[in-house]
């Protein structure tokens, strides 16, 4: 994979696709979800940060009804994979989770054992 750096975020040159969350394994490198990749921890950083901002940004400005995204549910609440707070108003019905932020209702599924959830935005 070859990147590129725009202003902090870093892109897959060949497909032309953001790339996703950094994990830096300390002693072996930072790892995309494609692999490892040659950035700095500072780097990476930034670009987790900027990402996690651009998440909600697009949830809170572009998503549109029916459209899906991931979350992770910890002690009832909603987060990004950053840490960043999506959501406090968080409701569940079994596996069902329901969370609402600006106005905006997304409804998603719990697993046993994960806390990461996929989504979608009902209203």
């Amino acid at each position: 994979m070859k990147l590129k750096n725009d202003n902090g975020l870093f892109v897959d040159e060949e497909t032309g696709s953001l790339v996703g969350y950094l994990y830096n394994f300390q002693g072996k490198g930072i790892f995309s979800p494609d692999g490892k990749v040659e950035v700095t921890p500072e780097q990476a950083e930034t670009h987790n940060r900027l990402l996690s901002e651009a998440e909600l940004n697009g949830l809170d400005e572009n998503c549109q009804i029916g459209q899906r995204g991931a979350f992770y549910f910890v002690k009832g609440k909603v987060y990004t994979w950053k840490g960043t707070l999506v959501s406090e108003e968080v409701t569940i019905k079994g596996k069902q989770i329901t969370f609402t932020r600006k106005g905006k209702v997304f409804t998603g599924r719990l697993q046993k054992d994960a806390n990461l959830f996929n989504f979608r935005r009902v209203r």
